[in-house]
């Protein structure tokens, strides 16, 4: 198994988040439906790998993003933003499917715009102890959630990149002048 792996940054994943937000604002308004639909997804499990990757949680599995969001609103007690994540879940599935109208992708968008400023904002480092709010079966699925998150398996995010390493990353929106010539 490869151990080199190294994951980026949070603030890289945040960045790219809002690269990919903005992208499926404009593949939506030129009306490219599956695109818009990734792009969403994409946007969000970003701002989720941002959180893992601050708080040493794994996020190089979908289980993962989606342990992960599902902790940190329950924790906060935030369900509407569950159901939101859920939503923009199945905008992932639309990339393959082509059934939602453009309408459901400005849901997604809106959705999208509302859990990435929330995770941004979260404040992860007073997650809450007390889950007296939640009842036993709740609180044995959040342990099982942060038990999965920060299990240690070969499939656990690596260090961050450091240094020059982050250096030699590619920029998350390409520069207007870089040729896309492949001749």
């Amino acid at each position: 198994m490869t151990d080199h792996l190294k994951a980026s940054p949070p603030e890289r994943y945040e960045e790219i988040s809002r690269h990919l937000l903005e992208q499926a604002r404009e593949e939506l308004d030129k009306g490219d439906i599956p695109q818009a639909s990734d792009k969403v997804w994409g946007a969000t499990a970003h701002a989720v790998k941002a959180v893992c990757q601050r708080m040493g949680w794994n996020h190089h599995a979908h289980n993962h993003l989606r342990a992960a969001a599902n902790y940190v609103f329950a924790e906060f007690g935030r369900y509407d933003l569950t159901l939101a994540f859920g939503y923009l879940e199945a905008l992932h599935a639309n990339y393959y499917e082509h059934q939602w109208e453009a309408s459901d992708i400005r849901i997604g968008i809106i959705n999208a715009t509302l859990v990435i400023r929330e995770l941004s904002a979260a404040p992860l480092d007073n997650l809450p102890t007390d889950r007296s709010h939640l009842s036993p079966l709740e609180r044995q699925g959040q342990e099982r959630r942060l038990r999965m998150l920060t299990r240690k398996t070969q499939y656990s995010h690596g260090p961050q990149l450091e240094g020059d390493e982050l250096d030699s990353l590619p920029p998350v929106k390409p520069s207007s002048d870089e040729s896309m010539d492949y001749q």
